[in-house]
């Protein structure tokens, strides 16, 4: 009973918490802790495989999710630095430094108030209406649509393995060049060794049983 108590990953995390609040240094952020152990909703993926499928799914994306969010990060800083060198003694409620600037653009991101960007921009200069139709068109349009296709592929991913579990088997197109070339001896081995044995099918000696009921040429005179 012991036993199985300690290979269920749960029970060591319930166990984990009791004992961290006799530490003095862990024992103020116990809270913290605990509010952990509400991801025991999550043991309900078992039971319901709607939901297992879109866990899967999460995790599958995190990758591309990551890919996203670097990409996102840096057209972020490269249009904040525009905009905080062009409307910075113009806007400086908005564009005052680089990280207001970055404020700024993010929550334009949504479309929220980028009419009244465009409109004080426009007043600076009309360059900005160029700066602010390509902002939104890469931020808003492409990236957005670049995460839902990321989130959508690890969907369908998720979806096939959960109807097939087993994964299929490499094909010689698939494989990569190393396997590829191994399968392909494999497969001119195989073929070689079938042709072994129907030559030696066809030219297998008499059994001994044969040569005792064959009559011998001696005894003829």
């Amino acid at each position: 009973m012991l036993r199985d108590f300690f290979r269920d990953p749960w029970n060591l995390f319930d166990l984990a918490v009791v004992l961290s609040t006799f530490l003095p240094v862990v024992r103020e952020n116990t809270t913290v802790l605990r509010l952990l152990r509400l991801a025991r909703v999550l043991r309900t993926a078992r039971f319901l495989p709607q939901l297992r499928i879109v866990l899967v799914a999460a995790a599958r994306s995190l990758p591309g999710t990551v890919s996203f969010l670097l990409v996102g990060a840096l057209l972020l800083y490269l249009y904040a630095m525009v905009g905080w060198v062009f409307f910075a003694h113009h806007d400086p409620e908005h564009y005052g430094s680089v990280g207001h600037a970055a404020l700024t653009l993010f929550l334009l991101m949504t479309l929220d108030g980028i009419t009244d960007a465009v409109h004080a921009g426009l007043e600076v200069s009309r360059w900005s209406l160029l700066y602010y139709a390509s902002y939104v068109l890469l931020a808003s349009f492409v990236l957005v649509n670049v995460l839902v296709g990321v989130v959508l592929t690890s969907l369908e991913e998720a979806r096939d393995m959960e109807q097939d579990p087993s994964p299929p088997a490499p094909r010689p197109e698939s494989a990569p060049i190393g396997q590829q070339a191994l399968l392909e001896r494999v497969i001119i081995a195989r073929r070689a060794l079938n042709d072994l044995e129907r030559e030696l099918a066809g030219t297998s000696p008499p059994s001994p049983a044969a040569d005792r009921a064959a009559p011998s040429p001696r005894g003829h005179t």
